[in-house]
Order: structure tokens, then C-alpha cells, then sequence
């Protein structure tokens, strides 16, 4: 009688404590799903404070109040594009202490803001008659500043608070004949006199109350050269000659034992020795005179190949030289400003890819 007994007893108690365990598992999901909810109203909250941080800052540099939606998913960062533009870089770090902002946007679109009113009067400063089409406004811990570009892309304005402003123009006419004619020195002595004739004139840039700036370029199978000349003093800012012939390799294995091959060799050279290289090179190159300048050879990566030579009241001057310490390439920093003599990005109308001038 007593097992009779004992076994729905048994079965009451099995059967308690699985309700009692499934109300367990029940408020712990319960307890767990409130944490993620509220977890989640948590970031939520903190993405909608950085859209409209964001959206402060497009106010800021456009005069326009845009709509915001998620950008990119980033593991640190949280980034948004305007709706409808497709290549917009929009982003903060997770606790907004610093963002990145590029975007492209029509002059015409322009409702005040940051730049228009410094856009305008530069334009009718360095090109009379003409106005900006399109605008790329760029504001991050590395730069600050805007590009904008005329409707034929020929014309560009750069306004960047760490380098000034100045414009370049993409396809100018004739120079002056005296500029002509150092070109035609320049291209002789910067080939050893291989080659008298066809350096183009590729570009010209512009800057308020000063001399413009003439560049020239030369391409053939085996050397690329280009230089810059400035009116009025016919000074040479800048020289780069570029070896093509017998460079090449057959593989990506083979490069990279080249290169392993030449960062042992430059780091062997010595400042001194680099230092009388480069009197030497910019005396030939630019007929510069380098004596009493120091040299610092770049730290990085990016510039282990490079050294900035300086002198209490002359511009610096960066200068590039190979593997075997010859120098191949000056530019004189003459208005402490960053002029870039090589590639230019030109900008497109909103929602265009970005457009690379072609060399």
C-alpha cells in the first residue's frame, strides 16, 4: 500500500518541480530579455545622439538639414550616409569624441555654410569670371578644408586651413615666352640633353599675390619627368626624374626580393653621405643651393625613401632619392603651404563617384 502511495507522491513531486523549473527558466529569459531590450534602447539612443551630431555638422558645413540612414557597419565606429547619396563618408567613433565627414554637393546646393561665402570669393580671386559647379567639403582629424571643381573640371579651388588656399588650372593655354623658354632649358638638363623638346605643359596653379606656377611634364618608354616653374623669378619649385627603362620585373616574388633588397642598401646610407648627394643633385636639378641646410631623413614607412632638408629663413625643401643615394626629385616648399605637383582628385556632381585625373 505504501509503494502505491509513494509513487504518486513521487510523480506530484517530479511534476512541481518541473513547473517550478520552467517558471525558473521563464523569468530568467524574461529577466534576460529586459537587459537586452534595455541594452539595446541603450545603443539606439546613443546612435540617434551621433546622427544628430552628425546632422549639426552638415547644418555647419552646408546650411542643409539632410536625412540620415546608416552607413557602413563598423566594428569601432558609427557611420551614416545622406539618403540618396551614394558616396557619402559620414562617421563617429562609438563615444563621438571625433568624426570624419566627406561629402560632394552642387555649389548651387550650398545654402550658406562654412565655405560658400570663401568659395565665391576666391573663385572670383584666382578665376575671374568663372564659379565652382561642384563641391567636396572634408572635415576630419587629418584635414580640414574643401576642393571644389567648375563645370568642365578644368578648374579647381583648394581651401584647407592647414595649407592655405590656391587653384589649378587643368588645361591652360600657352605660358609666357620666357617660361617657355626655361622649360626647354630645364627638359635638356634634366635628361642630360637627351631630350631638347615635347615637355608638355600639364597645369598651372594659382595662388592671390603671388607668382603663378607653371608645371610641365615628359613621358617616354624610358624616363618621366616633370618640373615646376614659377613666373616672373623663373625659379625651379620642383624636379622629378623617373628611370623606366629596365625596371621591370617578372614577378611578385621578384619585386618583392628587389625592394627587401634596395631597404638594405638605403639603410646603410648615412645623412652625411645623403646630405653631400643631395648639395650635389639639387645644384644640377634646380641650380639650388643646399650648404648650411640640415637634413632629417622620414621616419615612416611612407617616407623612408625621402629627406626635408631646412635653413633659417629659406623654404624646406622634400626631396626623394633611391637605393643608391642618388637623389631623385626636389620640390621647394617656397610658400609653406602643401602643393601637390602629381595626381589631383577632381570632384564630381553628388552622387558621382569620385573622377582620378589621369596622368
Amino acid at each position: 500500500m505504501n509503494k502505491k502511495v509513494i509513487l504518486p507522491i513521487l510523480g506530484v513531486t517530479l511534476l512541481s518541480g518541473s513547473l517550478l523549473g520552467y517558471q525558473t527558466l521563464v523569468q530568467a529569459d524574461a529577466s534576460n530579455n529586459v537587459k537586452a531590450n534595455a541594452s539595446q534602447e541603450v545603443k539606439l539612443d546613443q546612435n540617434q545622439k551621433l546622427m544628430q551630431q552628425a546632422q549639426d555638422k552638415l547644418k555647419e558645413l552646408t546650411g542643409n538639414t539632410y536625412t540620415l540612414i546608416p552607413g557602413t557597419a563598423m566594428t569601432d565606429t558609427v557611420s551614416f550616409k545622406r539618403e540618396n547619396f551614394k558616396y557619402d563618408i559620414i562617421s563617429y567613433s562609438k563615444n563621438g569624441t571625433s568624426g570624419t565627414i566627406g561629402i560632394n554637393i552642387n555649389y548651387e546646393d550650398l545654402n550658406g555654410g562654412k565655405y560658400q561665402t570663401k568659395l565665391e570669393q576666391t573663385w572670383k580671386a584666382l578665376f575671374p569670371g568663372e564659379n565652382p559647379k561642384y563641391v567636396n567639403i572634408s572635415e576630419s582629424i587629418y584635414s580640414v578644408g574643401t576642393i571644389s571643381a567648375n563645370a568642365r573640371q578644368n578648374k579647381q579651388v583648394y581651401i584647407k586651413e592647414s595649407d592655405g588656399i590656391y587653384g589649378v588650372n587643368y588645361a591652360p593655354g600657352d605660358a609666357p615666352a620666357n617660361v617657355e623658354k626655361t622649360a626647354a632649358q630645364a627638359i635638356a638638363k634634366l635628361t642630360n640633353g637627351k631630350v631638347k623638346t615635347g615637355a608638355k605643359l600639364d597645369r598651372v596653379y594659382v595662388r592671390e599675390g603671388k607668382p603663378d606656377v607653371y608645371q610641365y611634364k615628359y613621358k617616354s618608354q624610358a624616363v618621366q619627368v616633370s618640373f615646376a616653374i614659377e613666373d616672373q623669378t623663373l625659379e625651379l619649385l620642383q624636379t622629378d626624374v623617373h628611370q623606366t627603362d629596365g625596371q621591370g620585373v617578372d614577378s611578385y616574388e621578384a619585386f618583392q626580393k628587389r625592394e627587401k633588397a634596395n631597404e638594405a642598401k638605403m639603410t646603410k646610407l648615412t645623412p652625411d653621405t645623403l646630405l653631400k648627394n643631395a648639395i650635389s643633385g639639387a645644384k644640377t636639378m634646380l641650380n639650388l643651393d643646399l650648404k648650411g641646410y640640415k637634413g632629417v631623413k622620414g621616419a615612416n614607412a611612407w617616407d623612408a625613401d625621402y629627406m626635408t632638408f631646412t635653413k633659417d629663413g629659406a623654404p624646406s625643401v622634400t626631396a626623394r632619392y633611391n637605393a643608391d643615394g642618388v637623389f631623385t626629385s626636389f620640390t621647394v616648399d617656397k610658400y609653406d603651404q602643401s602643393i601637390d605637383y602629381y595626381g589631383m582628385t577632381i570632384v564630381g556632381s553628388p552622387n558621382e563617384e569620385p573622377k582620378l585625373l589621369i596622368e
